[in-house]
């Protein structure tokens, strides 16, 4: 093979979408030597692996491709230094929510974004989280973090692991319906400030999480803010009225949502309540949650 061709490091996740990331290597690995690329592989082998290989990336500058999912991603953007290497997304996952709002639909636009060199640089979000007793939490995050409800779904979506895209979140939303509770909680929003009972809060950077839901529609990647999506405790019939709301953005007229766009928000919860990044659990029993906007803070391949 050719000295002169063009590095380009690859991170896969072999367990990625129920296997399907796997089963593709030699196909994404042929696609790239097409295009002229020496790659550089990099299979993951076990939870934040991924991180770490990227933590270890030689300081080349050279683009990197992430195949997996959002989780995977997460683990990318938590080990990469800022702006070292751009990223192109392979959207090999099971919700593939990041790479819906990157508009990163397959590998071929991904590539085609990577040869012309079309690029984005966006804003990502720091995370501290704080359980009763224990150390702060802090990771960064690419899409959404979710809080309650929606970080409950989370957990049982990854107990299931069936299905990709919507059904299993959707299966995991009416299996959860009647299990969970909604606590008292404090939400600061800029000089707002909230009191209610908390069914679930959204800290989206993207538009969509949970494989399709548009929690937070109004959400831009680069535009240094953070949209907050709070909704108060609601009755399961009220439930089943506004999810499908959800689908389509439509929910944000709904009296019982409260939605905000903010560089900042601080939850704090009477009583413990899951929490995920990206739709991996980072804790199931948070009593503190706090998101910050880190403007313009990496480069990303972007086909749209």
């Amino acid at each position: 093979m050719s000295e002169n061709m063009h590095i380009i490091h690859l991170i896969l996740n072999p367990a990625a979408g129920k296997g399907r990331a796997g089963r593709q290597l030699s196909r994404i690995v042929a696609a790239l030597h097409e295009e002229g690329y020496r790659v550089e592989e990099y299979v993951t082998a076990r939870r934040m692996h991924a991180a770490t290989i990227a933590r270890a990336l030689p300081d080349d500058g050279a683009p990197l491709c992430v195949a997996g999912g959002d989780g995977t991603l997460n683990e990318v953007i938590n080990g990469l230094k800022p702006k070292s290497h751009p990223v192109g997304v392979l959207p090999f996952g099971t919700g593939n929510d990041f790479a819906r709002v990157l508009g990163a639909k397959s590998m071929s636009d991904t590539l085609s974004a990577i040869l012309s060199d079309r690029r984005r640089t966006i804003d990502i979000v720091k995370a501290d989280v704080m359980e009763e007793g224990a150390a702060i939490i802090s990771r960064r995050y690419l899409n959404a973090l979710g809080v309650g409800f929606d970080a409950a779904v989370a957990v049982d979506v990854s107990r299931r692991r069936i299905g990709t895209g919507i059904v299993p979140y959707l299966l995991s939303v009416f299996g959860m319906l009647r299990k969970y509770e909604s606590v008292p909680s404090r939400t600061l929003l800029h000089n707002r400030e909230l009191s209610e009972r908390l069914f679930l809060a959204c800290v989206g950077n993207g538009t969509t999480s949970g494989g399709g839901f548009r929690l937070t529609p109004l959400a831009k990647l680069d535009d240094r803010l953070l949209d907050v999506c709070h909704v108060r405790a609601l009755s399961v019939a009220r439930i089943l009225q506004v999810l499908p709301r959800t689908l389509n953005g439509s929910h944000l007229t709904v009296p019982e949502v409260t939605y905000e766009q903010v560089t900042h928000v601080d939850i704090t919860l009477d009583f413990p309540l899951p929490v995920h990044v990206d739709g991996e659990i980072m804790s199931t029993a948070a009593r503190r949650v706090i998101a910050s906007c880190i403007p313009a803070a990496h480069d990303f391949y972007s086909p749209a």
